[in-house]
């Protein structure tokens, strides 16, 4: 049995408690949170940033969608049940006492004996806080449209390529959508270049998940990555978008506010190829008559 550390993201693990304890400690050097459990899925050892991150009450989980977690849904009895891991998905945790919800990006792995007994699950947490859409006062200047308060054409595309790197290593879904103002100058001379884009910026943080990624990416454009859901799926979110913002309209003496898109999902391509597709997707729409969505179907 290797005491190296590194053998552990593998997915058929085989380690011992004090292997799995120096893995937690490396895993807190990077603020990485870790959950060891039994066979009987009892809570086995955690290191200290998951003390941190749970704090000491009864932890509620959530969904990507924001729906509670059923015991059974929990990846850690997930893994207990079918033996197989289970890879980045994004987690809410709700603390009871304030009501704030972390979201985390979560995986869980078996780890086996040497008889091939299953010995311990594992489960890894990430804080996606790192990630959040608004800045902060002390991270709004590098990371962020000051306009919009959403991240800034830069940061939006490092935030891709990361994406992109752990779908390529875990296998993961990611869609993407590149969407624009409908007649913008129109819109500006009307009611305000700057106010058009704040009113935008507030419905795409609130119409989006908590976790999907939004930056501005030009003048009237913004991009979107949504984790964690097929091109199909993430079509529902952005329709349901669509829908809300050609609502929001205060006023009749105002042009309408409207927004056209095109949709894809990652396959494989590097960042540049990707927001190329979802550009010519965009034309297409904006061709096609504005207010609507393209979505690449050759993936199909």
């Amino acid at each position: 049995m290797s005491a190296s550390p590194h053998r552990l993201p593998l997915v058929d693990l085989r380690a011992d408690d004090a292997e799995i304890g120096r893995y937690a400690t490396l895993l807190d050097s990077l603020g990485i949170a870790l959950l060891a459990f039994a066979a009987d899925g009892s809570l086995q050892q955690h290191n200290a940033r998951a003390g941190e991150l749970l704090g000491n009450t009864p932890t509620l989980w959530q969904d990507e969608n924001g729906r509670p977690l059923t015991d059974d849904e929990r990846l850690e009895i997930q893994v207990l049940h079918t033996r197989q891991a289970v890879h980045q998905r994004a987690l809410g945790i709700l603390d009871q006492p304030s009501g704030a919800l972390t979201w985390c990006k979560a995986s869980a792995f078996p780890v086996f004996a040497d008889d091939d007994r299953l010995h311990r699950v594992l489960l890894i947490l990430a804080d996606l806080r790192q990630y959040g859409r608004v800045a902060s006062e002390t991270r709004q200047l590098p990371t962020h449209d000051p306009l919009t308060e959403v991240f800034n054409q830069r940061y939006i595309q490092l935030l891709l390529d990361d994406e992109s790197r752990r779908a390529r290593r875990y296998g993961t879904p990611f869609a993407v959508a590149l969407i624009a103002l409908d007649h913008f100058d129109e819109l500006s001379q009307s009611e305000g270049a700057e106010a058009v884009l704040i009113r935008v910026g507030k419905l795409l943080c609130r119409s989006l998940r908590e976790f999907d990624m939004i930056g501005r990416f030009a003048a009237d454009q913004f991009l979107l990555i949504l984790p964690n859901v097929r091109v199909n799926e993430a079509m529902i979110g952005l329709e349901r978008l669509r829908e809300t913002i050609e609502a929001s309209n205060p006023t009749a003496t105002h042009p309408s506010l409207t927004i056209s898109g095109g949709v894809s999902e990652y396959t494989d391509e590097d960042s540049p190829a990707l927001i190329a597709r979802v550009a010519s997707l965009l034309a297409a729409a904006r061709e096609a008559g504005c207010n609507r969505l393209c979505v690449n179907m050759d993936i199909f």
